[in-house]
Parts: C-alpha cells; structure tokens; sequence
C-alpha cells in the first residue's frame, strides 16, 4: 500500500492530487446545483410575467393589442424553452 506522507510528513503528490480531484469534483457540483436552481427560478419569474401580459390582454378591448401581447407572450414562452432547456443540457 503506497502511503499518502512522505518521510518529513508533507503529503505525496498522489494524495495531494486526489485531494484537488475531489475538491473539483465538489465544486463541479455545487455550480451544477447553484445553476439548476437559477434556470427554475428564472422559468418561474418569465411565467409569471406572461401570466401577467395574458392577463392584461384579457382585459383590453382592442383586438389588435390583445393579439400583440398574446404574440410577445408566446414569443417569450419560446425563447425562454430554448434557453432554458440548452442551458439545462450544458449543467449535465
């Protein structure tokens, strides 16, 4: 078994290297985490606001208008999929 100190006591470069590989390894991860929960979030505040925009489409009285924000409203929705989803696979 190769041991992890050498004689004065310092590491080894093979331990020292392991310890780096897992320290990346760690965070790798946490940026994967940190990255995953940005993307729901950030999903979560574009829904609402084309929940809001539909709203405000309801409301208008204007056919022109209504058909304008619901357009900008599926825009977004687009968009804001593709984003999202190719941003998801780069976290992978």
């Amino acid at each position: 078994m190769a041991s992890t100190e050498t004689k004065n006591g310092a590491p080894t470069v093979g331990a020292a290297f392991e310890q780096v590989k897992d320290l990346n390894g760690q965070f790798l991860g946490a940026g994967r985490q940190a990255g995953t929960l940005y993307l729901d979030a950030y999903e979560k505040g574009i829904e609402q606001t084309i929940e809001l925009q539909l709203k405000i489409a309801s409301m208008t009285q204007q056919e022109w208008l209504k058909d304008l924000i619901e357009k900008q409203a599926d825009v977004t929705r687009e968009v804001t999929s593709s984003y999202t989803s190719t941003a998801r696979s780069l976290l992978k």
